[in-house]
């Protein structure tokens, strides 16, 4: 079992500290992909933290039928879609910062060179349609299998399989046409 499955049982057998857990080990990821629904930071951090919520307040039970991730983030997609029922979303690029990784030691101009591939790329992923950004958000940024993501974005393996190669080749051409 995952550790967020296991941060999970403590947590709803008393120990607050499983609950810290789970949100230090979720929480961004969870957001950013669910800015991929939403195209709004704002409103998909504010939906990564109902979906906290939930598991703080309602206590739902996780059957295990999935990892621990798979199930947060379906709670968290089921949120985002209920947001976008309710009121459509406002339009905020995806942030440089949330796409880049730390940069460690390196020359300057290494350094200018690395973020201006990372605007790059936050740029071209702005650009493509929804379900791509999802897809291709939960497998490199979040390293979910495809089966896994099948699951999140609650779709068939085969048809998450064709929507991710066909992510995969919209990103490079968007890529290239820059």
């Amino acid at each position: 079992m995952d550790n967020g499955a296991s941060s999970y049982r403590r947590f709803l057998a008393g120990d607050d500290e499983g609950l810290r857990e789970i949100i230090d080990l979720y929480y961004d990821g969870l957001a950013l992909y669910l800015n991929a629904y939403l195209n709004n930071l704002t409103d998909a951090e504010d939906c990564a933290e109902d979906a906290l919520i939930v598991l703080a307040t309602k206590k739902p039970r996780f059957a295990g039928r999935s990892s621990f991730k798979t199930w947060l983030y379906t709670i968290g997609r089921n949120l985002a879609i209920d947001r976008i029922r309710r009121k459509p979303p406002e339009t905020e690029p995806l942030s440089e910062e949330l796409v880049s990784r730390e940069y460690g030691e390196g020359n300057a101009e290494a350094i200018l060179i690395e973020r201006e591939e990372r605007e790059r790329l936050a740029r071209a992923m702005n650009n493509l349609s929804p379900d791509y950004r999802k897809v291709l958000t939960l497998k490199f940024y979040e390293g979910m299998e495809l089966s896994e993501i099948a699951g999140v974005m609650g779709k068939s393996s085969a048809g998450i399989y064709h929507l991710f190669e066909r992510a995969k080749k919209s990103l490079r051409m968007k890529l290239e046409d820059r």
